[in-house]
């Protein structure tokens, strides 16, 4: 188990979309592997708060345009070290082919979710408090008391639109993260302030602290500045306050034009 904590900031919205779809499919799986009727709940609602999400913006081109601008990415470090150049091509063929398969997509996932109908009942009580009760909902409480193949056969199939935006996403972050390094910094008590080069372009911001210090990053952007101000938790109501000591901390930035 980790014995830190990396704090992962976007900068570009189309990042800051990108993790949002990771989120929501790690939020799905982890549901999914509950073995309790709430675990299937929480994995319908995961399914239908994902639905809203990539309903709203052209999640497909935003995916399909970081998808070929991670290929060029790979291509420059493989000039750069050889020494990698299996792994190098193993990740190109990885990209390439959820390229094909988001191409594939014709319509909009959300789609499949909107034309039905027990979905949609789902959804019109899920943001009420207590809305997906099962007294209002008893076509709910059927379906998660029928056979567990059954269930998840319905729910795979629901998910199955979904099933490449999410791994495009995941395999966009992973690249980000696999070949972004981080730097050792210390901040002067609570601020740290890192200038930027004119040329120098950051999308991705990751900061990795000790787990047991209890000492978080509140992270701002601008286009010459990285400022952090790192702050700690104290008492039941945990407040919010600015550290008084100098915290060593690791800071990776990515960028891919």
């Amino acid at each position: 188990m980790n014995n830190y904590i990396i704090y992962e900031q976007p900068v570009a919205e189309n990042i800051r979309n990108i993790l949002k779809c990771e989120y929501l499919f790690e939020k799905f799986n982890s549901s999914l592997e509950q073995d309790s009727i709430w675990g299937i709940k929480s994995s319908i609602a995961t399914l239908l708060e994902t639905s809203d999400f990539v309903s709203r913006i052209n999640l497909k081109i935003e995916l399909l345009k970081e998808l070929e601008k991670n290929i060029l990415y790979i291509n420059n470090l493989k000039d750069v070290n050889n020494d990698k150049l299996s792994d190098y091509e193993e990740s190109i063929e990885k990209l390439k082919f959820v390229i094909d398969k988001i191409n594939s997509i014709e319509e909009n996932p959300s789609k499949s979710v909107i034309d039905n109908d027990f979905l949609m009942q789902i959804k019109s009580k899920i943001y009420l408090p207590a809305g997906d009760n099962f007294f209002d909902m008893p076509s709910y409480l059927n379906f998660l008391s029928s056979n567990k193949t059954q269930i998840l056969d319905n729910i795979n199939l629901w998910y199955s639109p979904f099933e490449y935006l999410f791994k495009a996403s995941k395999l966009i972050l992973n690249t980000r993260r696999k070949y972004s390094s981080f730097e050792k910094y210390t901040s002067s008590k609570s601020y740290f302030e890192l200038k930027l080069n004119k040329d120098t372009y950051v999308d991705f911001i990751r900061i990795r602290l000790d787990k047991d210090i209890n000492i978080y990053p509140n992270v701002s952007v601008s286009r010459q500045n990285i400022n952090i101000i790192f702050k700690h938790a104290t008492g039941n109501k945990r407040i919010s306050k600015a550290i008084n000591e100098n915290v060593d901390f690791n800071l990776g930035l990515s960028g891919i034009k």
